[in-house]
């Protein structure tokens, strides 16, 4: 019998060190890597590393692999979440490399009509400023951090984007107009069932930001790849304020 084998690779997004070589419930199997920027990547999801901790490695260089098709990558600087989609692009945050935008981060605008007069924009920067917060069950602001629902209500409302009162996961799904998932836009909802023993059909719930990415509240509160094996397993669906 023949068996087929698809290979993913994870490369190096930028020279460092191999600090960590680890595992856990929610992200399987995962390499830390830093470097002399201060810059920390975290690429998790694989099955095989190539590596060991303390070893040398250069931008590029395959670090490990899987048999699916995605993979995890977290990034921060000096304790920052930053958005892994613009670092594997760029490298860097984009500080100072791209004059007249905020951060140096281009961000695009967003023409859904379920973004009331805001823009993607606003939500994005307001969602941002909590980048790092820890999860807490029933947290609802800044000043207790969030849960997954009170992380979005607050960052919608604050935003200007739409004014969406505290409510749960649930509350906000049935507010919603369900999009399909080739018609999902950047800043509508992306919910999940199951990931705990809930008493409602949703239990979790984030922010698509496009490219197979979403703003959450996990913990601590980061981007995170909705393909990856666990996401998918407990996608739920995708959804538009009416």
């Amino acid at each position: 019998m023949n068996l087929s084998f698809t290979k993913t690779e994870y490369h190096t997004k930028q020279d460092g060190v191999i600090s960590e070589i680890s595992s856990d419930s929610i992200l399987g199997n995962y390499i830390v890597m830093e470097d002399s920027k201060a810059y920390q990547s975290k690429y998790a999801g694989w099955a095989m590393c190539n590596v060991s901790v303390g070893q040398e490695v250069k931008k590029g260089e395959e670090i490990a692999f899987t048999s699916d098709k995605t993979f995890h990558l977290e990034v921060t600087h000096n304790g920052q979440y930053l958005n892994p989609m613009y670092f594997v692009e760029n490298g860097d945050d984009g500080k100072g490399t791209l004059p007249g935008t905020e951060g140096g981060i281009v961000i695009p605008e967003y023409s859904g009509s379920a973004m009331g007069d805001g823009s993607f924009g606003a939500l994005i920067t307001e969602a941002e400023k909590y980048l790092g917060y820890p999860y807490v069950w029933g947290g609802s602001n800044p000043n207790t951090s969030f849960d997954c629902s009170g992380f979005i209500c607050w960052v919608y409302t604050q935003s200007g984007v739409h004014n969406l009162p505290r409510t749960t996961a649930q509350g906000i799904y049935n507010q919603c107009t369900p999009v399909s998932t080739e018609n999902a836009q950047p800043g509508d909802f992306i919910f999940f069932t199951g990931t705990y023993d809930s008493v409602n059909p949703v239990s979790h719930i984030g922010i698509y930001v496009g490219n197979g990415q979403m703003l959450h509240a996990g913990d601590p509160i980061s981007y995170a790849n909705i393909n990856s094996n666990y996401w998918q397993k407990h996608l739920y669906g995708f959804g538009r304020l009416l």
